[in-house]
């Protein structure tokens, strides 16, 4: 993939920029183990909220039904892993 590419992220559906081989979601620090979470649930990239909430350990609010991070009486929380430009695992 060349250049910077728009996409949607598979979890929230908010629009994202990816850059690819050369992509923002490298910086993340995602661990492996969320990265196969991630990789069991999704096919492509997530957006930087989405990931930044996987990096922190928020993988419970994700539902493998609901596409939208869920509410809870605490705030808000998140479960993914990692993100998928250009289909491979940065």
């Amino acid at each position: 993939m060349r250049g910077p590419v728009n996409k949607i992220c598979e979890n929230c559906r908010q629009t994202f920029e990816c850059g690819g081989y050369q992509c923002w979601c490298g910086k993340v620090g995602i661990t492996e183990q969320q990265m196969d979470w991630i990789a069991a649930r999704f096919q492509d990239c997530l957006c930087p909220i989405c990931l930044k909430m996987v990096a922190a350990g928020g993988l419970e609010a994700f539902s493998s039904k609901s596409m939208s991070p869920q509410m809870s009486s605490e705030g808000f929380s998140m479960t993914v892993s990692m993100s998928f430009c250009s289909g491979s695992v940065v």
